[in-house]
């Protein structure tokens, strides 16, 4: 779990744009504005310099967040559309397969899919709970360049798969 966190954490960095430095180098100029504002205001009004310190403190861990969340909404965009499970009963295989569109401002040149297969209910807190156990899931890296406002083929396959009960299945694709 280790490895991949880290894969993934160098595989950000390794991809970041202006878009990302823009985003960044912002919320610096921010967060030294808010401490010298902070030291300025020390002696007349120490209430409001002690709730500076601790606003920049939050913002710190939580801008960087928000902007990867951004970044990845607007400016590397991508969805997966025309998913197609299919069963196969000779083979006990299940395959999914769909397209990855980069609606995003930039070009891709990683890609991870995650692929779940979840239970399914029709309660609403029960298909939320089996998000958190997922019955089978995969995750596969396309390596491929992905340019703006193009689109590549998806195929997962799942051997050895014998659920027999209802089923539902999730991609979800993070683009660098």
């Amino acid at each position: 779990m280790l490895k991949g966190l880290k894969q993934r954490l160098t595989d950000y960095t390794d991809s970041l744009t202006m878009y990302d430095y823009t985003a960044f180098g912002w919320l610096l100029f921010l967060l030294v504005v808010l401490i010298l504002l902070a030291i300025l205001s020390s002696k007349k009004k120490p209430k409001l310099a002690t709730l500076l310190i601790f606003f920049t403190f939050i913002l710190m861990f939580t801008a960087p967040i928000g902007i990867k969340i951004f970044l990845d909404k607007s400016v590397r965009k991508v969805e997966i559309q025309e998913q197609n499970n299919t069963h196969l009963n000779f083979s006990k295989a299940l395959v999914v397969t769909g397209e990855l569109h980069n609606f995003g401002k930039i070009d891709m040149t990683k890609c991870y899919i995650k692929t779940k297969i979840l239970k399914k209910a029709d309660n609403k807190y029960l298909n939320i709970l089996y998000t958190l156990k997922p019955i089978r899931q995969r995750t596969t890296i396309l390596d491929e360049n992905l340019t703006k406002n193009s689109s590549k083929e998806l195929k997962v396959v799942f051997k050895n798969f014998n659920y027999k009960k209802e089923y539902r299945v999730t991609l979800d694709a993070e683009c660098y």
